[in-house]
């Protein structure tokens, strides 16, 4: 694991170096241009480092601050990246094939504000573009038909909230409302419902919101990996105080239903699912809450009626995207295995910064009918 964050810093911190060359040869070299404008590269670059080395020590505000500047420094970094690697592309097969003079070329290339501001507006409408995205929260909503349902169900499925510097009471406000409007009997929560760190998610008192969710049945969550991340002790605790029962490698029975939620697969001494269904009533529906949708056939042999995951967020943004789709048999979205069905949720809050492109922010509502 320490090698794997070795590997994404020196990655990460080889992507702002290519970038930082490219960007400092193309702006106008104008001593106050270059300087404001390398200023603001640093701190993009540097926002992230300081979070995560000084964050749990530094007032909420601040904090907050570092890691809202800095995740959103990822994703506009991914953009620069993608379209200076493109430009230089064009400019290799143009230095064989002579199709552009290579002195504009170069004019166009290096200390050109017009480029500049180009390149800029392209990035930052794609920032805003993302933004909304986000914001413009995705209804998905699917009907299971099954003998063992003796009277109609409405659940609705969450995950991926990731509480905390990004998410405001007046978010989760919002999100309240619109979970309450479907009225459904249940919620589920698959997972990461809090993200990095309890102090803002405490400070902002989100359990007061969260207690406002009406579902007579129940709301009910498993584990993700950032409830360790965060601290799995005091995540129990916010979890109480928030009116949710979690799940951690226990099976519940109420109301004609059987509700496993699974130990985050990060987790080396988690249950098997053949070790939790031992002991159950085959003749009720069961739901299966299992943050990371790794092994879904697993579900499929123990006779699991529907699963319910998170984690993947679907890469947040493309190209992202598309590396999730090859690590995971399924994403994001729906699929029937056998006699199971599988929900994947790309998530209703967001990982850092506030941006989907290519994806969607959404919640499932799931109906159950006989």
């Amino acid at each position: 694991m320490k090698s794997f964050f070795i590997s994404i810093l020196l990655f990460y911190l080889t992507a702002n170096i290519y970038a930082a060359i490219r960007i400092y040869q193309l702006v106008p070299p104008a001593i106050w241009i270059r300087t404001t404008v390398m200023a603001i590269y640093l701190l993009g670059f540097a926002s992230l480092l300081i979070f995560f080395r000084f964050g749990e020590s530094m007032p909420v505000w601040s904090a907050g601050l570092f890691y809202r500047f800095g995740t959103s420094w990822m994703i506009a970094l991914l953009y620069i990246c993608l379209l200076l690697i493109l430009v230089d592309l064009l400019r290799i097969v143009n230095h064989f094939t002579h199709i552009v003079d290579k002195e504009r070329v170069a004019a166009m290339l290096y200390h050109n504000g017009t480029t500049a501001a180009i390149g800029l507006g392209i990035i930052v409408l794609t920032l805003i573009y993302g933004n909304w995205q986000y914001h413009n929260k995705k209804r998905s909503h699917l009907t299971i038909k099954s003998g063992k349902i003796e009277k109609p169900v409405r659940i609705v499925g969450i995950s991926d909230l990731h509480l905390g510097y990004t998410i405001s009471v007046k978010e989760l406000h919002k999100w309240v409302e619109m979970i309450n409007a479907e009225e459904p009997d249940i919620v589920i929560i698959g997972g990461d419902l809090i993200d990095n760190q309890l102090r803002p998610v405490t400070r902002q008192s989100l359990d007061r919101e969260l207690r406002r969710i009406h579902a007579p049945l129940g709301i009910y969550a498993c584990t993700g990996n950032h409830e360790y991340i965060s601290g799995i002790r005091n995540c129990i605790d916010f979890y109480n105080r928030s009116g949710i029962t979690l799940l951690r490698d226990t099976i519940l029975q109420k109301n004609g239903l059987t509700i496993i939620g699974r130990e985050d697969h990060s987790r080396k001494n988690r249950k098997p699912l053949s070790e939790l269904t031992t002991h159950w009533d085959k003749s009720t529906f069961s739901i299966l809450l299992n943050h990371q949708p790794y092994d879904l056939e697993e579900a499929v042999r123990e006779g699991i009626d529907f699963q319910f995951s998170g984690h993947t967020h679907r890469g947040q943004v493309f190209p992202a995207s598309l590396l999730t789709d090859r690590i995971f048999e399924l994403s994001q979205g729906y699929l029937r295995k056998g006699d199971t069905h599988f929900y994947v949720s790309s998530g209703l809050g967001i990982w850092g910064g506030k941006f989907r492109i290519g994806t969607r922010s959404e919640y499932l509502v799931l109906d159950l009918i006989n």
